[in-house]
């Protein structure tokens, strides 16, 4: 027996556990209609919000990103002296620029000569190179980065494209400081 205080309002606010029947189940369920046009708006309010989120990703890469860094170092044991190395540097910093795309403002080009260096077992001229930058390699790349500076180290230090290494690194932005930071 259910406890109240005797009048029929007081039965009516107490509320009371009536299993549903069949129809009334039904009438809750939404039809197929309401179910796909249901689903098309969630779809839509997933879609709104991801590409929101990707549009704040690239907000946030283009606000922090500032230079992108590729710094070519080369060394060499032929001697600099009488060479119009402005001219090696300036070419050099071009092709970098041009191959991986990005601007030449960015790009650092180190050259040191008269450094002892032996290549298969001779002093003949040769040079070691390395690369580095945060993105823009790959193996198409590296391959165009491999003969622009080859052909300009032939061309304006004489030395063969054979007698010449150039190491990659695409380096992760907090590898690489620049400004008193890290990328």
């Amino acid at each position: 027996m259910e406890a109240h205080d005797g009048t029929e309002d007081s039965r009516a606010q107490t509320p009371q556990f009536q299993p549903r029947s069949r129809s009334a189940v039904s009438l809750l369920r939404p039809s197929t209609k309401q179910q796909v046009a249901g689903g098309i708006r969630i779809a839509e309010q997933r879609r709104r919000r991801r590409l929101a989120g990707e549009a704040t990703k690239r907000r946030r890469k283009t606000k922090r990103e500032g230079p992108r860094m590729p710094c070519l170092n080369v060394s060499t044991n032929v001697n600099l002296e009488g060479v119009d190395t402005s001219a090696v540097l300036a070419e050099a910093s071009k092709s970098v620029a041009n191959i991986i795309g990005k601007p030449e403002a960015y790009v650092m080009v180190v050259l040191k000569g008269s450094v002892p260096m032996a290549f298969g077992g001779t002093q003949e001229p040769a040079a070691y190179g390395e690369l580095v930058s945060i993105g823009g390699l790959n193996p198409d790349v590296n391959k165009k980065l491999s003969a622009g500076i080859a052909s300009i180290l032939e061309s304006k230090l004489s030395i063969p494209k054979s007698r010449f290494y150039l190491k990659f690194h695409d380096s992760k932005r907090s590898d690489f400081g620049w400004n008193g930071s890290t990328f």
